[in-house]
């Protein structure tokens, strides 16, 4: 009968409905535990690279992309609780956009650092002699200082715009804020992905024919963690300002990328710089990874000073 039909349609919604909700738990649930192991391994970084970050340039950059991630995966795992718990514990307004805009930030200079480092890790394996000699003593330094800043500007003026932090939103001002986030994350993107690809083609054109040790092999394997895992939380951050439509599951999808993203790049660090066969101090294995600049370091120190090599 057509009563016993309908109820079969909405038992059978009702159990698509429970299906969706025990999915989005289990993503979320886990979320919160790649959140948690993210915290541990990037505050592990922060504290082994902390002592010894001027001895190699690029380590400052591991550092900033650390502090980025702790600050992310922190708002991140607050931010998805009321989404855990169903309802059951709901955050105040201006609690959740400002967690929503520092995630935003944080994400943001996680991968301005990320092409930064890219780039020039890229002009280091082109052009080895002129930059060990002719790179700025303080590059790194003031590289980073700017990112932090000019994503600083960006955030707050997203915030001014877009929020009632600062006045009232204006929302043509907003829409064309986050336009202007839309093409700083594709020519961000480009540009990572070019300086990467012309690393590999360098790489592999050189003496060694095998994959190479150390901080080239780090910074690509970071950057297909990124497109495969960190693009997602950027694609549906913009979709959702802008008004674009994506799917539902993109959603918690993209949180579950994110969270892989920022807790998988401390795993990377000492995967690479481990030793095999041998049980090493993490601190050895964090320097390990960062053996081929740390190499270079040591060259342009000598060049400059005379002093003995201090490479490991």
């Amino acid at each position: 009968t057509m009563e016993s039909r309908e109820a079969g349609q909405h038992a059978g919604a009702a159990d698509g409905a429970q299906e969706d909700v025990a999915f989005n738990l289990v993503i979320l649930s886990l979320t919160e535990g790649l959140g948690l192991g993210g915290l541990l391994g990037n505050g592990a970084v922060l504290w082994l690279l902390s002592s010894n970050v001027y001895r190699n340039p690029f380590a400052i950059y591991l550092l900033d992309v650390a502090c980025a991630d702790l600050i992310f995966l922190g708002c991140h795992m607050v931010a998805i609780i009321p989404d855990l718990l169903q309802g059951r514990l709901d955050f105040p307004g201006f609690v959740q956009t400002s967690l929503a805009t520092l995630r935003f930030f944080c994400y943001i200079v996680g991968l301005s650092l990320l092409v930064a480092v890219s780039v020039e890790q890229c002009l280091a394996a082109l052009f080895p002699a002129w930059y060990s000699c002719r790179r700025p003593r303080h590059l790194t330094t003031c590289v980073c200082a700017l990112t932090w800043a000019c994503c600083l500007l960006l955030h707050l003026l997203l915030s001014g715009a877009c929020t009632q932090f600062f006045g009232e939103p204006s929302r043509h001002l907003c829409r064309t804020l986050w336009l202007v986030a839309a093409v700083l994350l594709a020519v961000l993107c480009c540009t990572m992905c070019g300086a990467s690809l012309m690393l590999l083609l360098q790489v592999e054109r050189g003496p060694q024919r095998p994959p190479p040790r150390g901080f080239p092999t780090l910074i690509l394997l970071a950057v297909l963690l990124f497109l495969f895992c960190g693009l997602p939380f950027g694609i549906y951050w913009l979709s959702r300002n802008l008004l674009w439509h994506i799917p539902h599951y993109f959603y918690h999808f993209s949180f579950l990328t994110a969270a892989v993203y920022c807790a998988a790049k401390p795993v990377v660090y000492f995967c690479l710089g481990s030793a095999q066969g041998r049980r090493l101090p993490l601190r050895l294995v964090l320097q390990r990874a960062l053996g081929d600049e740390a190499e270079l370091g040591a060259v342009r120190e000598t060049s400059r000073r005379g002093l003995v090599d201090i490479a490991a």
